[in-house]
């Protein structure tokens, strides 16, 4: 089990759309990451929902687990409390550049996601392909849409417990959730809580280690959801999450080939092997994180429209320590990174009744995002107090929005949807380096010059797209979509003395998508079906550049250049099918086959290298049976194709297939069930592959790797 918190957000009520009674024939499935009331049947776009009970059914308690579920979509992290890095139809994303896939939590924006555990969720949207019309930047291949459970009318509560073990060790962790009204029908409050301690999966061996490896979290989110009248309600929230990892610094590095790395450093680590989950780190470790969320909304229904209104504020606070230079026993050098991190989020939009021939949606939006750094080191032995710092490092981004669409139904074709919409982006970047150094061990120190830069970026964001449904049950779609990513500054560059204004500021990435789709189901609802093909061509390719020494070390992963292209063409499908009352089958299937049309590293050409951290391929087949006495069985098998770890494709990982399974009990106040995740134990990276730290290019990289196996059990109760 991964403890992780999901961290909360507000507008669970009808600031965005709600689900209504089913219609005649098949349950309907309602989208809301559109900003418009509207069902997944008649949507423009290629879209993923899972409900919740798709998500409880799947066992989805861990943010990196979905893209078991959805083609064409892929979590890359670096390290077990790191942030996860989404890839979207071959459009990929990486600790050093922000995600080109933003995700909302319920109206809350993430850009830069944490590790999450799914707790109290009522739905997960996944849209492939810009959607920068609604969500503007950073938006760019997609949007992932999570909303959670809002406080109910009628009293109801449930606890859940759960153990685990992986890796020799193991965690546990408890949860409870409890909804009541306060004043009859028009006001409502839910609290929920979690607690959660766990090992790490990866056991730092290293003599004269104390601290292995542990994870405790705390969760506290209250709720208020106050409903004046039948046109307006009003939602607040807040929540605080707080992460103690002893032991742990949350981006840490393993060996891929663990062979050649023990022939290489197997002295200095005592003679004894790494192990498949094992390590030897001589860093003192520790890793901290406290975050919080404010927010309020408010919906009200004007004549035959609806005017939406929403503010939050969050801070994420994070302080980890013990990055090992030299991943050994050898005391050559430890890294420690310290952010401070303030988001404001403010929108006010007003959407037409969607029944008319001619509908439209307009607003305006706010963003802001401030970020203190501070990186601190030190050289040889030492403890926790050891560390030296360097200046603390700022930036910013503010952006304006203004944003509308239309969606038509003309009279005069039958069966036919067009829509346009158009958005507005303004951004202004600043940054600010201060003057200082930080040593970096092995006489290698960097040095910090006093910087101040400032820039703005303006971007026009068209989207069109034109739906057909012959029948209630079979729809056809088209969508072209450009999307953006504002540029930003190398303060790096600055470190090395570079004045040259093209390398100090790497230009704004832009990107034209195009899809072709469909989406069917069967009569009674039992068998669905959709799919589509897509192309996605990107200038100004944002490209995370790793500056080394003569030897190949690496001195700098701050550079990022933007003179690079990259094409992604591919398909996704995916079918649901319930063969029999109580037996459902699912499976889904993505291909994308993205690749640099041009990108220079300061070396050589990589044009026609395939895109790092992007899979040829993914793929999902589960099964699920329960029957009449509430025993059910599932089973789900995961296949990922092989995926470069690199631009220079130098190092790959290869192709894997995971199998999960469950066997439980389940009426309408319990569930309990058994689990395995990994049942095969499979060895796999999930980011970007680096050379050594200290010692250079040793002839294997170092990377983050996904869990181990992990067995465990889960009982829950409902009242």
């Amino acid at each position: 089990m991964r403890l992780t918190m999901l961290t909360f957000g507000l507008f669970a009520g009808p600031a965005f759309a709600q689900p209504g009674p089913p219609a005649e024939g098949p349950d309907e499935i309602v989208v809301t990451g559109q900003k418009r009331d509207g069902t997944l049947q008649d949507a423009d776009a290629s879209i993923t929902v899972l409900d919740a009970e798709a998500i409880d059914q799947a066992r989805l308690r861990d943010f990196r687990q979905l893209d078991d579920l959805v083609p064409n979509v892929q979590f890359n992290e670096a390290g077990q409390l790191s942030n996860v890095f989404i890839t979207i139809r071959g459009v990929e994303s990486n600790p050093f550049i922000v995600n080109r896939a933003a995700v909302y939590i319920d109206g809350i924006p993430f850009r830069e996601l944490t590790n999450a555990v799914l707790s109290q969720v009522e739905s997960i949207e996944v849209l492939r392909g810009p959607q920068g019309t609604l969500y503007g930047a950073n938006s760019e291949s997609g949007l992932i849409v999570i909303r959670t459970r809002a406080p109910s009318r009628d009293a109801e509560g449930e606890v859940r417990v759960t153990g685990s073990l992986f890796s020799g060790t193991g965690g546990a962790g408890i949860e409870a959730y409890y909804s009541t009204p306060l004043v009859s029908d028009t006001l409502a409050a839910s609290l929920a809580v979690k607690y959660g301690r766990e090992a790490t999966w990866m056991r730092n061996r290293a003599a004269g280690v104390t601290e292995p490896g542990e994870i405790e979290e705390r969760f506290v989110h209250g709720r208020l959801r106050w409903t004046p009248s039948d046109r307006t309600t009003l939602n607040a929230t807040a929540y605080l999450l707080d992460i103690n990892a002893p032991g742990l610094f949350d981006n840490d590095f393993f060996p891929q080939d663990r062979t050649l790395y023990d022939q290489l450093y197997g002295a200095l680590n005592g003679g004894r092997p790494s192990g498949r989950y094992g390590y030897f780190h001589d860093a003192p470790k520790r890793t901290d994180e406290t975050e919080y969320v404010l927010g309020l909304s408010v919906a009200h229904e004007v004549g035959s429209g609806t005017v939406d209104a929403a503010v939050s504020y969050r801070r994420d606070r994070s302080d980890s320590l013990g990055l090992d230079f030299d991943f050994t026993s050898l005391p050559t050098a430890a890294g420690r990174d310290d952010n401070d991190q303030r988001v404001t989020n403010a929108e006010l939009r007003y959407a037409s009744a969607q029944q008319q021939p001619l509908s439209f949606l307009a607003g305006v939006a706010y963003f802001r995002d401030d970020k203190d750094n501070q990186k601190s080191t030190f050289v040889g032995p030492g403890d926790l107090d050891s560390y030296v710092a360097a200046p603390v490092q700022t930036r910013s981004i503010e952006s304006l929005s203004g944003f509308g669409s239309l969606r038509w139904r003309p009279a005069f074709v039958r069966d036919v949807t067009l829509s346009a919409g158009l958005r507005y982006d303004h951004t202004r970047q600043r940054a600010v380096q201060r003057e200082g150094q930080l040593d970096l061990g092995g006489g290698s120190i960097l040095y910090y010059t006093d910087a101040r830069l400032a820039s703005t970026d303006d971007a026009w964001l068209p989207r069109f797209s034109i739906t057909w449904e012959p029948t209630d049950d079979a729809t056809f779609f088209g969508t072209i979509a450009r999307g953006y990513i504002p540029g930003g500054f190398n303060l790096a560059a600055t470190q090395e003395n570079i004045t040259d204004p093209d390398v100090l500021r790497y230009r704004s990435e832009t990107m034209w998508s195009y899809e072709i789709g469909f989406r069917v189901r069967s009569a009674d609802g039992r068998f669905r079906a959709s799919g589509a093909v897509f192309q996605i061509d990107s200038n100004n390719w944002q490209e995370i550049r790793v500056l080394t020494d003569e030897t190949g070390r690496p001195v700098s992963s701050d550079f990022i250049g933007s003179s690079a292209s990259i094409r992604s063409r591919g398909f996704e499908v995916e079918a649901s099918w319930r063969a029999v009352p109580g037996f459902d089958l699912s499976a889904s299937f993505g291909y994308a086959d993205a690749t640099y049309l041009y990108l220079f590293n300061g070396i050589e050409d990589l044009a026609g290298n395939r895109v790092k951290l992007v899979p040829e391929y993914d793929a999902n087949l589960s099964a699920r049976y329960q029957h009449r006495s509430g025993v059910f069985a599932r089973a789900a098998m995961n296949f990922v194709g092989a995926m470069a770890l690199d631009e220079r494709s130098y190092a790959v990982q290869p192709a894997t297939t995971m199998i999960d399974l469950q066997l439980g009990y389940e009426n309408e106040r319990f569930t309990a069930r058994l689990f395995v995740d990994n049942l095969t134990n499979v060895r796999r990276f999930s980011g970007l592959g680096f050379d050594n730290l200290a010692f250079g290019t040793d002839g294997t990289v170092y990377g983050a790797l996904e869990a181990p196996r992990i067995v465990g059990a889960e009982v829950e109760m409902r009242f």
